[in-house]
């Protein structure tokens, strides 16, 4: 099978059925659901966020975690109590459901991060969050990525790239280039959902502001 065979990222409103996301999922390897929480909202866990993310100065960034990129997940409900009602949002639990329970009798949340691409930063390095586990078995997820867009998500300012179709491939068998990928760029208060077996990364931050997902 030739990625060129598999659909670009759908985009769905935040009135569809759960099952038609899961789908679309499970198809593409990720999928954009539009304007799911209010800006309000929004607005008030990027306030909450601020203090916590202006401590991360790079001192000890990575070039992975990027040089002009912020970074906060220690105790971050704590500090940003409102992004609550972004983890467990009802769409999350259901999509997350729907992936994962066939393979498992529970599952938690593996990693919780605030992340701030400022200006000036390069392209994250495409990657897959499932290389962590010593296993390669295609077809069964073992997790999920969510990332909300706390601010506009637009190609200049980095938006999470993704290459679609790749979950369908074991890492062996193929590595993307970058005539494959496809900027997930959606509007203030979207979620993007990708599996844990999808290619991805960070943006390129070639604009005059920040972008801020969760």
């Amino acid at each position: 099978m030739k990625l060129e065979q598999i659909m670009a990222i759908q985009y769905l409103d935040k009135s569809t059925e759960t099952l038609n996301v899961v789908q679309a999922l499970r198809r593409d390897g990720a999928v954009v659901v539009k304007e799911v929480a209010g800006h309000d909202v929004v607005d008030r866990i990027v306030a909450e966020l601020r203090p916590r993310l202006d401590m991360d100065r790079h001192e000890e960034a990575t070039v992975f975690d990027g040089a002009n990129t912020l970074r906060t997940s220690s105790g971050l409900l704590k500090h940003a109590p409102s992004a609550a009602e972004l983890v467990d949002h009802d769409l999350v639990i259901d999509v997350a459901n729907d992936i994962l329970l066939p393979h498992c009798a529970s599952y938690m949340i593996g990693s919780l991060t605030a992340i701030e691409i400022q200006p000036g930063e390069s392209t994250q390095a495409l990657h897959r969050d499932d290389s962590l586990y010593p296993i390669e078995n295609a077809g069964m997820e073992l997790l999920i990525g969510v990332m909300w867009a706390l601010n506009d998500f637009t190609e200049e300012v980095g938006a999470t790239r993704v290459v679609p179709g790749s979950h369908r491939f074991l890492r062996s068998w193929h590595l993307p280039d970058v005539s494959e990928w496809e900027s997930a760029e959606m509007s203030k208060g979207s979620v993007l959902f990708y599996m844990g077996s999808t290619w991805h990364g960070g943006g390129a931050n070639n604009g005059d502001r920040s972008r801020i997902g969760l």
